[in-house]
């Protein structure tokens, strides 16, 4: 909403524009315009307090469901990409029956329709990050102006949908790229590439700077305390960093390397992660592993394992292309030290789509076992079955492995709780006459305007009576998940049994 009304995009650089632009054009289109925005200081330093402007901009003229419903649909467009991508990669791979069946098991996995759906950060790279991956083959089968082009623009898209894109897409790249290398390395036309990657970076930077609205800052003024920042920079650069000081140079797109500052840090700081009913800092190095293992239906996984494993037996660096990225994202994710849910790796969906829909050919085509084919036909209508068991709560879906208490294996980053369920709080508490309740419960809207009854905060370690209402994030991990602290400071309400389960995520208890 900054960028739309006011031209400026300084409020909150760690996520790039493209996504929140989408999100924001409808509202603003309706009427919106940005609020007044506090500052906020503390020892920690000073940051813009922007949730309770959300939450300002989501009540325009009293149309909460309206304005919330136009922020969701700016998200749509990139579902069609999303749609379009795992169709024309499959079909260009295995022919256009399997296409279409890619594109059935991309729209019944829970979580794209889960952050489809939401106006949120996370979509638009899990379409553009795999799509710059796709044009990437077709530019090393045919580097024309063309494609050339076509890929620059991707790997624009992509940055400026989530900063993540500049550390996995050259990662997936250099997969493909090797694999291109190893089995095309008697007909490669290495003249031909040179002369399309001038065409390629251009166009990237020019996408990534309109994005920040060709913004230009002098560097002092582009960085409040730029000389304090040459220490959070790797020893080598750093005397490159302080004589760019000395010379103060303009900057271009000045918040897009604030938010590479701020990412940086945020990795840096190692914030705390939960998993398997541990809190703990830096995350674990199996988490998106696990993550990915307990969140996607079973039968996709089932196809996905055997379509990694056909595509890299295959011989053919285009068949193994998909299959290469995802594994390059899962390993690298090892060392990542942000575990925030599968949002984070989101992008891995369409790919692992790809490598899954190899695998239908071979089923359909064994000959004179038609089990093989009634296997195909019953995977598929699993994954159906599952989706349809889901609806409408995709966010909190975990297949069976994960348990009757998904919420004892991972909690945080939406896996498990979006503040999807605070509407629902509002009716249990209505159809049950509570006047009055505390507590404890994981959102960022404003629990004074969504027709709750009057209610008191429950405090970490202070026992309170009554009618009680607290999220399984914190009565699972405490603050744990935010500051590292009082990971057991609401435990004690494991010894009486909740009175309701309010959809996944909250559970209500009286206490006489």
């Amino acid at each position: 909403m900054e960028w739309l009304d006011k031209g400026t995009f300084q409020l909150e650089p760690l996520h790039p524009p493209l996504a929140r632009i989408a999100a924001a054009l409808g509202p603003y289109l309706a009427g919106a315009r940005l609020p007044e925005v506090k500052l906020v200081t503390d020892a920690k330093g000073s940051w813009f307090d922007i949730y309770p402007a959300g939450n300002e901009i989501l009540y325009t003229d009293n149309q909460y469901r309206r304005n919330l419903g136009l922020a969701r649909m700016g998200q749509l467009p990139f579902l069609l990409v999303g749609v379009w991508l795992v169709f024309s990669w499959t079909r260009r791979l295995y022919g256009p029956w399997c296409g279409a069946v890619a594109v059935f098991m991309y729209t019944t996995l829970p979580a794209i329709l889960a952050f489809a759906g939401l106006a949120y950060v996370d979509y638009a790279l899990s379409v553009f990050l795999p799509l710059t991956l796709f044009i990437l083959v077709r530019w090393l089968e045919l580097p024309d102006w063309k494609r050339a082009a076509a890929f620059g623009a991707a790997g624009g898209l992509a940055v400026l949908s989530n900063l993540s894109a500049l550390f996995f897409t050259p990662i997936c790249g250099m997969a493909i790229l090797c694999a291109w290398i190893w089995k095309e390395r008697k007909d490669n036309h290495w003249p031909a590439y040179f002369k399309t990657i001038p065409v390629v970076l251009a166009l990237s930077l020019v996408i990534i700077w309109a994005g920040y609205r060709f913004s230009l800052t002098p560097l002092n003024r582009a960085f409040a305390k730029p000389s304090a920042s040459v220490e959070q920079i790797a020893s080598p650069l750093r005397p490159l960093a302080r004589l760019a000081i000395r010379m103060n140079p303009p900057v271009p797109a000045p918040d897009f390397f604030r938010g590479i500052l701020a990412s940086w840090m945020q990795n840096k700081k190692s914030p705390p992660s939960y998993a398997l009913g541990e809190v703990r800092r830096g995350g674990f190095w199996y988490f998106y592993w696990l993550d990915l293992g307990l969140k996607t239906p079973l039968p996709f996984l089932v196809l996905a394992v055997g379509g990694v494993v056909l595509s890299l037996t295959s011989g053919d660096w285009r068949i193994m292309a998909p299959a290469l990225s995802a594994l390059a994202v899962l390993l690298v994710s090892m060392i990542v030290k942000v575990d925030f849910g599968v949002r984070h790796i989101l992008f891995i969906y369409p790919l692992l789509t790809v490598a899954a829909a190899g695998v239908l050919p071979r089923l359909w085509r064994i000959p004179q076992n038609r089990l093989t084919s009634l296997l195909a036909v019953a995977l598929l209508s699993w994954q159906l079955v599952s989706s349809i068991a889901a609806h409408p709560d995709y966010i909190a879906y975990f297949n069976f492995m994960a348990g009757k208490h998904p919420g004892d294996r991972l909690l945080f980053g939406c896996d498990l709780d979006c503040g999807q369920d605070v509407g629902k709080l509002a009716g249990v508490l209505r159809s049950r006459g509570v006047s009055h309740f505390s507590q404890q419960v994981w959102t960022s809207a404003d629990l004074t305007r969504l027709g709750l009854p009057s209610f008191s905060p429950l405090e970490a370690y202070q026992p309170a009576k009554g009618w009680i209402a607290i999220s399984v994030l914190y009565l699972r991990s405490g603050h744990g998940i935010f500051d590292g602290s009082a990971v057991d400071g609401y435990a004690w309400l494991n010894s009486y049994p909740p009175v309701e389960y309010v959809g996944k995520t909250i559970r209500l208890y009286y206490i006489p």
